[in-house]
């Protein structure tokens, strides 16, 4: 039963400090009129007195009583905020100070060398309340560290057996090139296609084995994960204001998130179960008899299972499911870029026929022999910038950078997006140019600084490998086996995405036609 007092509690507090906040503003505006600009300009430069950096980066103007509360973390705008305050500026959300963090010599300074007091991210609703404070997306401190050691070593433990990470994504890459055939060169909607081969790639890794073609429980959670995702930006006020999420009705989908949440941990728990059952008949390795296994060791060693529980075993299926959005919009983009140029797509079939034939599929280790086909997909990790900015972070101390102080307590956005968007790194940044990451010599070069589209750091992708093997064998298969052309009578598909958290490509569809 809800405990109406306990939800009392709670508005009241999350009450309190709106309504504070809005008598002192009003109180100044009243009576210290004189004072005002004085105090903020002040604020925003130099209060040392002893030769100490304490001067907080530049202030994006905002809105009385809301500061920067209509803040959109797009390409477009982020890019503007660094050409008008450069690689660091203050926002203000409802009194919370916001540090934005552009440019990769600024990011690699935050999240690499002050990495200690970086590393976090703030205790509100988003990591909470369905990451539960467990799994790589929403644990924090030791067990956050735990976990996270605990998923590279396990793909590691992969990558040592015979059902590699490579092995299971071109497993699924034959799936997804004979529901290309059953097209036969009609349009299709590409990016269905990729979500639903994804997630089977994510569900072998998780569970031991794949879904078969046209599995109703594959369709489910393809639909459930997408859902959930594309909810997540309607949710960020909850993170000022958590009580909101009381009021009547379902004005911010929390509700409808909480079912979409249980419903994928339904589908975790069926797997978990019969992994229990049948753990003594099994000799392969996924995720979760590795967690089983670890579970195991802890408890002969009787070490504190904090982060190892059942719970926890199961939101870490619903992280690893959650957190394949980047490499499903970078592999949408993929083939919206393609469609768009048709003399890239020669290039790559080019360089395919000459190193690897027609007769047998790419292989991993055929990549160092494919520098084009790998620019290519530098360059739409780089164009793309399928996630602008990477989750926000919280500052655990002060710390100094680039002359200023960034105070304890405020939460850090990394515009991940300035690095791949930035001119003196990539000339003309808005062309779409494999051949900037290609020399003279016909050499890959220049194409370290795009591992920021992976953020920097601890909290870095763990998965990037995964993502880097997926984007590489689905692209260099379709293009080897297909020319890929737009829907006959339609305009070509714009190049404009929309944000829903993750820069998205709009629908469109492709016709992939055998080559001759």
């Amino acid at each position: 039963m809800l405990d109406y007092f306990q939800v009392f509690r709670r508005v009241a507090q999350s009450f309190c400090y709106p309504v504070l906040y809005v008598y002192n503003r009003v109180y100044i505006g009243c009576h210290l009129a004189a004072k005002i600009e004085e105090v903020s300009e002040t604020e925003d430069r130099t209060m040392a007195e002893n030769n100490e950096a304490t001067t907080l980066p530049p202030r994006e103007p905002g809105k009385f009583l809301v500061g920067n509360v209509d803040f959109e973390p797009t390409i477009p705008v982020l890019l503007e905020l660094r050409r008008k305050h450069g690689d660091l500026v203050t926002l203000n959300i409802f009194g919370q100070k916001v540090i934005v963090v552009c440019g990769h010599q600024t990011l690699t300074e935050v999240l690499e060398r002050k990495a200690d007091f970086t590393v976090e991210h703030p205790v509100v609703f988003g990591y909470t309340e369905y990451f539960e404070s467990s799994g790589l997306l929403g644990a924090f401190g030791q067990v956050w560290k735990k976990q996270r050691k605990f998923v590279i070593n396990t793909f590691r433990k992969i990558d040592s057996g015979s059902a590699s990470q490579e092995s299971r994504v071109a497993d699924v890459v034959v799936d997804f090139l004979k529901d290309v055939d059953l097209a036969n060169g009609c349009p299709i909607d590409i990016i269905k296609l990729i979500k639903t081969n994804h997630y089977n790639i994510v569900s072998s890794l998780l569970f031991g084995e794949k879904f078969k073609p046209g599995d109703e429980t594959l369709s489910r959670l393809v639909e459930l994960v997408d859902e959930a995702t594309y909810i997540v930006p309607d949710q960020a006020i909850l993170s000022m204001f958590e009580w909101l999420k009381y009021l009547p009705g379902d004005r911010f989908k929390v509700k409808r998130q909480r079912h979409l949440v249980d419903e994928i941990l339904k589908i975790v728990q069926q797997f978990v179960d019969e992994h229990k059952e049948n753990a003594h008949e099994k000799d392969s390795i996924d995720f979760i008899y590795c967690f089983m296994q670890e579970q195991e060791r802890m408890r002969e060693a009787r070490e504190n299972m904090e982060g190892f529980n059942d719970r926890d075993m199961l939101l870490m299926g619903y992280g690893l499911l959650f957190g394949g959005v980047s490499v499903v919009q970078a592999l949408s983009w993929s083939f919206l870029y393609l469609v768009n140029h048709p003399d890239v797509v020669c290039n790559m079939q080019t360089e395919i026929d000459n190193t690897i034939g027609k007769s047998r599929s790419p292989t991993w280790k055929d990549k160092p022999s494919l520098p084009y086909c790998q620019a290519v997909l530098y360059e739409i990790l780089r164009i793309s910038s399928a996630i602008p900015v990477a989750p926000t972070h919280v500052l655990t101390e002060n710390i100094q950078i680039n002359g200023y102080t960034l105070p304890k307590g405020a939460w850090v956005l990394l515009g991940l997006c300035t690095v791949n968007w930035d001119s003196s790194i990539f000339p003309e940044p808005e062309k779409f140019n494999p051949g900037r990451f290609i020399n003279d010599s016909g050499q890959l070069f220049g194409f370290e600084k795009v591992y920021a589209s992976y953020s920097l750091g601890p909290r870095s992708c763990a998965a990037q490998a995964l993502a880097e093997i997926e984007m590489f064998l689905f692209i260099t298969s379709v293009v080897q086996k297909y020319n890929i052309a737009n829907e006959p009578g339609k305009p070509m598909p714009s190049l404009e995405g929309t944000y829903k958290g993750a820069h998205i490509p709009n629908p469109y569809n492709v016709c992939l036609k055998q080559r001759l």
